[in-house]
């Protein structure tokens, strides 16, 4: 199988996604190894290459290459075999994943990560994630949040022995939700109501012979207990006047804070926002629905007009494949997630000496409005709320008005 015309494709590839010259001139290296490999082995597909292969490669690639050393690798175990020679190794799989994703390649030899489907060790534990996905019509976020805690649960009820459901005890529900919660106890609530819901569905199915929801019983917690701590817009401004623009990715960056500080939208929303949801002409910018099921659409004003305007046009990659708007700075070039958003922003805090999380910026934007007298109907509205219930937290936060209206009621006696 002759694999030019496939490296050539794939070192325009990583061109495109902003990988460095040196970087694409070991890869080349690398690859053209492995070109002469298959010919070698007289392979005509590479649907032949396996992951057996790959030891075999490796010592194919140091007997032709007097430079190449063998190295001994990273400390971390790694699942890929045999662990010498990494920078070899990264380029094989690379590239294969490459072939995959592209339809090259039918299978993938080196997933970045194993499927969580079919890997459970109890039974039910896929189907439950497929009826909350198709049945209960949460949003991703959720999804992903509850498939992270159940796959947890399978794995700590495997190393505990327990291979049956009637097997479940109280104390296994006890140990698990005290290790998950030891470094986060606001986790607690979110555990419980996540194993209430599997214990149900299990409950309901037959597989338990009493429902354990009724045993995980949270401390008490109350919607309004706590007060929402916002930024002051001294700390706003301060936040946004540390940024130099000039520097790399300071372009990127304010455009960023200044869209969280000015329109109070969550890291998940930014990261998803696509240019075709930029409508210049009417001045207005849609979110995608992240945390609920409709398109949120916030006005655009100057100053974010030009903010965005200077990052797309002097900053953006202008030959990038990619619709999304905030883009990394290193290769690959691909779409900022959010947790490299909400990582961006508590960097910027703390260069600007502000102690804080990203979120407190979308406080500042729901504190600010309450404070020029904005209705709490459209202050659900816009930050997004499903839930009124999620926006009376901020009653608590307008004390300029809560204070006016006492002074009122009072002038009555």
């Amino acid at each position: 199988m002759d694999l030019r015309a496939w490296i050539d494709e794939y070192m325009a590839y990583l061109k495109a996604n902003g990988y460095a010259t040196r970087t694409l001139a070991i890869r080349l290296q690398h690859l053209h190894a492995l070109a002469r490999f298959f010919a070698r082995q007289a392979m005509s597909s590479l649907e032949e290459f396996r992951t057996r292969h790959v030891a075999v490669f490796l010592r194919h690639w140091v007997r032709h290459q007097p430079w190449a050393k063998i190295s001994l690798g990273s400390k971390r175990p790694s699942r890929f075999q045999p662990a010498h020679h990494i920078a070899a190794q990264y380029s094989l799989r690379s590239f294969l994943r490459w072939a995959h994703a592209t339809g090259r390649l039918s299978h993938d030899p080196f997933p970045l990560r194993a499927p969580v489907r079919g890997l459970y060790r109890l039974p039910h534990l896929a189907d439950y994630l497929r009826f909350v996905k198709e049945q209960k019509g949460l949003a991703e976020n959720s999804l992903v949040q509850i498939e992270l805690f159940v796959r947890r649960f399978d794995r700590f009820l495997e190393a505990h022995q327990v291979r049956d459901w009637r097997q479940l005890q109280v104390q296994h529900f006890d140990q698990f939700v005290r290790q998950q919660a030891s470094h986060n106890p606001g986790r607690v609530q979110r555990i419980h109501k996540i194993l209430r819901g599997l214990c149900r569905y299990l409950y309901s199915l037959g597989s338990v012979d009493r429902d354990w929801a009724a045993a995980l019983r949270s401390p008490p917690h109350y919607r309004l207990a706590r007060t929402p701590r916002a930024l002051a817009p001294v700390q706003v401004l301060r936040l946004l006047d540390s940024i130099d623009r000039r520097s790399r990715g300071g372009k990127r960056d304010f455009a960023i804070l200044l869209m969280a500080a000015s329109l109070g939208v969550r890291a998940s929303e930014l990261a998803a926002l696509r240019l075709e949801d930029l409508n210049w002409k009417q001045g207005v910018v849609r979110f995608p629905p992240v945390k609920s099921r409709h398109f949120l659409s916030m006005p655009l004003s100057a100053p974010l007009v030009k903010a965005l305007s200077d990052y797309l046009r002097h900053e953006r990659p202008p030959s990038s494949p990619y619709r999304h708007v905030f883009l990394r700075l290193t290769a690959p070039l691909q779409p900022l997630t959010p947790g490299s958003v909400s990582m961006l922003i508590a960097r910027r805090m703390r260069q600007a000496g502000i102690r804080a999380s990203g979120h407190q910026l979308r406080h500042a934007f729901a504190s600010e409005l309450l404070r020029i007298g904005t209705p709490f109907s459209t202050l659900q509205e816009l930050l997004g709320h499903s839930d009124f219930s999620s926006t009376q937290v901020y009653t608590k936060i307008d004390l300029t008005q809560l204070r006016e209206v006492a002074d009122n009621d009072a002038e009555d006696y």
